[in-house]
């Protein structure tokens, strides 16, 4: 079997729509020269490559000349340039950057830099039976890792198409073998596929099969992207570099950044914004409406916009709007996506009931490129909707949904992809299967959740809930803020009213609440696990959600 490995870029452009980041420097050379220099040292393969389209042919050249590896790198021109699915891959996987799987639908890292067309030309440009497929945007790639892979792959007597590791994006490729690939060909499907579920072709979780190779906790629990490709994975490359050096395995640079306690970024990655608390379902008893959320509506657009511009300083910040209401039912929620977009958000999502889709909202979320709806349908059926919900609207939210997936196709647009959700409990568990497996084959995608009850604002489930048994710190005290309509910074999703404000994000800068006291404090006794004396996190069962 001739096993060769293929370094895919692209010096125009990144996977978020921005300027390509090789050539920009990482400690003592560019980005790229890391991931040639890595990839050289790859054990097991017969050939390795440099992929290209001829417009970089130039660069490229003189990339594997001044990295020292022209011996050991061939450059290849054939890759024509043609991602039929990039607005699409780029609307998913900004949701899930930090892993290697996970976003919506079933898109990998793996998709963001191999497109089975290209893999396909140089399979058989160099007479190869497999091709360990390398990101360029990899100044971390562990080649030992990859040398593991291969080997894995020739040990597997054909028991692996294709062969994966569980890494986070950046140190890491995939190796596909010729047969695999002409089956994504053939099919016009992304690399994703074989990693995903699909209920139409159902098999075991890859990483139970033999084509996941094993890595150790330290690398697959770190939740980071180290890519190079954004400004925070450059910050913690840069930072792991200069403590680990340059040429650091996997290994040592995970355990490196665990050491310099690099979990908790400059700024939030995901806000959640609350427009209003108005919500079509007031009487749901499956989150606290009506009532029970108070009565809050954003008056000040301009707090909104100050807070756009800030996230905006990082190229991977993600908003959703949400909160305890339908943001769709905000007489300004056009102006609200228009002014995250304006201020060059990353990621835009919207969280809705979708009971009511007025023409203006409708409108809003294809002008403005809202990247993903999460439709809380919470049923499989009308009957349950009623229960669950104490009024009818199943067949009129499915006939929203419609709506949108007829209009994505009217305009040929990538977004907004369409994400139904169920509660996963009691009155819902005999439709959960359906739901999903339905949705899924439907839209793509589908979306699970664990009970809630809010801390006691909703009555308590009988299911037994998906919280592991050992409890740890709270997940999203370093990853999520939520902001509520009237300006108060809730101290978590389970603070409904704001009872615990850490500031006001109308008034106050989003970097000093995040870096503030408050939260330090309460990030400090998650630490210790001294929450006990905490109201709304000694009883909390949403802990471990990332």
């Amino acid at each position: 079997m001739k096993v060769i490995a293929a370094v895919l870029a692209d010096f125009e452009r990144a996977l978020l729509g921005g300027p390509s980041r090789l050539g920009e420097r990482l400690g003592s050379r560019p980005i790229l020269h890391h991931a040639l220099r890595r990839a050289a040292q790859v054990a097991g393969v017969e050939q390795r490559v440099l992929c290209v389209s001829p417009r970089d042919a130039q660069a490229a050249a003189a990339a594997l000349r001044e990295s020292g590896v022209e011996g050991r790198i061939r450059l290849l021109e054939i890759d024509a340039g043609h991602r039929p699915r990039l607005e699409l891959i780029r609307c998913a996987r900004k949701w899930n950057l930090h892993a290697w799987r996970g976003a919506p639908l079933g898109m990998t890292y793996f998709d963001e830099f191999v497109e089975p067309i290209v893999a396909a030309r140089v399979l058989i440009s160099c007479e190869a039976d497999a091709a360990l497929c390398i990101d360029a945007h990899s100044p971390a790639f562990d080649a030992a890792i990859a040398g593991q892979m291969v080997r894995h792959l020739r040990e597997s007597g054909g028991d692996a198409a294709f062969v994966v590791t569980q890494a986070p994006p950046g140190l890491a490729g995939i190796v596909l073998t010729r047969e695999v690939v002409q089956a994504l060909v053939q099919a016009g499907a992304p690399v994703g596929v074989l990693l995903s579920y699909r209920p139409e072709t159902p098999r075991a979780d890859p990483i139970a099969r033999a084509e996941c190779v094993r890595v150790p906790a330290d690398i697959y629990e770190t939740r980071a992207r180290l890519t190079g490709d954004t400004l925070r994975s450059r910050e913690l490359l840069a930072a792991a570099f200069e403590h680990a050096g340059e040429d650091c395995t996997a290994l040592e640079l995970c355990r490196t950044l665990r050491r310099l306690d690099c979990a908790t970024d400059p700024l939030p990655p995901e806000v959640e914004i609350e427009l209003t608390t108005d919500d079509p379902l007031p009487e749901t008893t499956l989150r606290p409406r009506g009532g029970r959320a108070g009565s809050r509506r954003l008056v000040d657009f301009d707090a909104l916009g100050r807070l756009a511009a800030e996230l905006a300083g990082y190229d991977d910040r993600l908003v959703v709007l949400a909160g305890h209401g339908d943001p769709l039912l905000h007489p300004r929620f056009a102006e609200a996506c228009g002014r995250l977009r304006a201020a060059g958000v990353c990621g835009l999502a919207v969280a809705t009931p979708l009971v009511e889709l007025p023409e203006a909202a409708c409108e809003a979320l294809f002008e403005h490129r809202v990247d993903v709806v999460e439709v809380q349908l919470d049923a499989d059926s009308a009957e349950t909707y009623r229960r669950v919900n104490r009024r009818d609207g199943f067949e009129q939210v499915v006939a929203n949904v419609e709506r949108l997936r007829s209009l994505r196709r009217e305009r040929a647009s990538p977004a907004p992809i369409v994400v139904p959700s169920m509660t996963r409990c009691e009155a819902t568990m005999a439709e959960v299967e359906t739901f999903f497996d339905r949705w899924t084959a439907a839209v793509g995608s589908a979306v699970l959740h664990g009970h809630n009850d809010y801390s006691g604002r909703i009555a308590p489930d009988s299911l037994i809930p998906f919280t592991p048994a050992v409890r740890g710190p709270c997940r999203r005290l370093g990853r999520r803020l939520t902001l509520l309509a009237d300006g108060k910074v809730a101290q978590c999703g389970q603070d409904v009213a704001g009872a615990s404000a850490l500031g006001d994000w109308t008034r106050e800068p989003l970097r000093a609440i995040w870096a503030g006291e408050g939260l330090r404090r309460l990030r400090g006794i998650h630490e210790e696990r001294a929450w006990g004396g905490q109201e709304l996190c000694r009883s909390c069962r949403q802990w471990f959600r990332p």
